[in-house]
């Protein structure tokens, strides 16, 4: 059975972000990590929602529905990314940036789980 089309993006959002967060560290570095955390965890809730039939439209709702379909393990850590994302467009301040940086880091292993679970589907 061939993979579904939205879930080889999904997977290549994650890919570029893993590469982006295992290279060194530098200004530049910190900002494509970024840019590329805010795709992916847009790409994330909206994949599981087309993939699993949630009516919700909304980021925190699809997440509640994902916790209580068993997909992911915590809602509330799944909040916490988003708020990251959702800050992501202050970057331009040094602290801000930092939180969202070390939130895409925290990030990236709960997105390939959730992956793996929409494979399973």
């Amino acid at each position: 059975m061939a993979l579904d089309p939205s879930l080889i993006e999904l997977e290549k959002a994650l890919h570029s972000l893993e590469i982006a967060l295992s290279s060194e560290k530098t200004e530049l570095n910190r900002d494509a990590t970024i840019q590329r955390f805010e795709f992916s965890v847009e790409l994330a809730w909206k994949t599981a929602r087309k993939k699993l039939g949630f009516q919700n439209t909304a980021p925190k709702l699809v997440v509640r529905d994902l916790a209580q379909a068993g997909v992911i393990q915590s809602a509330e850590k799944w909040f916490e990314f988003i708020e990251a994302r959702y800050m992501s467009s202050h970057t331009y301040k040094e602290d801000v940036a930092e939180i969202v940086y070390l939130a895409a880091k925290d990030f990236l292993p709960h997105a390939l789980k959730l992956l793996a679970e929409l494979k399973k589907i």
